[in-house]
């Protein structure tokens, strides 16, 4: 029986120090995670950066024979567009359109509401842990992505009336009000479903991180629920929420894609991937120019296939039989 708790203890206790630095080099040396983060360093720092790079403006048009829809060259590496604009700019900032809502949906729904309801559900157990579950099965079973587009052309109808409010009660002008509310709406929209695996992962963790001796111990010596959660359960289910969110960064990116191809998510000329790949699309226009599609559509690809491919990598270090051999 004590060997069996002190092996529970060994694949469910929070990692040391020592470790982690070993996991990391570990996950470095996978070449295929090296790339992996490589690419998304650069398609982060992109986006980050977008304003400060020299010669990057998404906006100029060059309404010229010559310079509309343009093949990819010297001065327009991606090419251009249909009113000229410098494809390689636009699809710069499309990432930073990504990296926003994929950060605003993670951080809201992800960690907050997901790792929230997950401990929650773990260690209170019983009624609590019934009601939380219950409700992520329903909302799970739902067709989210139809909700979402439900939920946003709903709130399409009111988009100027609250553009209208924060014109009139803030600084900004019309065009960044319409921005942000448009922002809001698909965060708001992809926020009440972008909770349920993480907390799914979280509670089974939190379930057998509580029946451990440490836990046990801080219990006994009258620590509050609040201090066993934070500081004895919570590192040790950090490790499988990393690898749970790593793994669906680039479906909550495509729920932004999707809302912004069919009209119902940022709407032009605010470079999006969604909105780029919609004036690629199409039998015609991708025989006519396509690299348009291409220029688009091969970045995003690539950004999918790297939150995938690392995913993996970090099972391999997280995962407890894993790490012991």
């Amino acid at each position: 029986m004590a060997v069996a708790q002190a092996s529970t203890f060994e694949e469910t206790a929070p990692l040391p120090p020592v470790v982690r630095w070993a996991s990391l080099r570990r996950l470095l040396r996978k070449k295929i995670a090296f790339v992996a983060i490589v690419y998304l360093v650069i398609f982060y720092g992109a986006g980050l950066l977008a304003p400060v790079i020299p010669g990057v403006d998404p906006y100029k048009q060059e309404l010229t024979r010559e310079a509309v829809s343009q093949g990819p060259s010297a001065e327009h590496w991606f090419g251009t567009d249909a009113f000229g604009r410098d494809l390689l700019s636009r699809v710069i900032y499309a990432t930073r359109t990504t990296i926003i809502f994929t950060v605003a949906v993670v951080v809201t729904g992800g960690l907050f509401l997901g790792i929230g309801l997950g401990l929650l559900a773990g260690y209170r157990g019983g009624w609590v842990d019934t009601l939380i579950m219950r409700v992520g099965e329903v909302m799970g079973g739902l067709p989210t992505l139809i909700i979402i587009l439900a939920l946003t052309a709903a709130f399409r109808t009111r988009i100027d009336d609250f553009v209208f409010w924060l014109q009139d009660h803030t600084w900004m002008s019309r065009d960044d009000a319409r921005l942000l509310v448009k922002f809001v709406i698909i965060t708001g929209a992809s926020v009440p479903f972008a909770w349920i695996g993480t907390s799914r992962i979280v509670r089974g963790q939190a379930f057998a991180l509580r029946e451990n001796e440490f836990v046990t111990a801080a219990e006994m010596m009258g620590a509050s629920t609040t201090r066993i959660v934070t500081r004895h359960i919570l590192p040790g289910v950090m490790p499988l929420v990393v690898v749970g969110l790593s793994g669906g960064m680039a479906a909550i990116a495509g729920t932004e894609v999707a809302l912004s191809f069919l009209g119902l998510g940022i709407d032009p000329p605010t470079p999006s991937f969604g909105n780029l790949i919609a004036d690629g699309a199409g039998v015609r226009a991708f025989a006519a120019n396509p690299h348009i599609l291409l220029a688009t559509a091969i970045p995003l690809v690539l950004f999918s296939f790297a939150w995938n491919l690392l995913g993996d990598a970090l099972v391999d270090i997280v995962e407890p039989r894993t790490r012991n051999r």
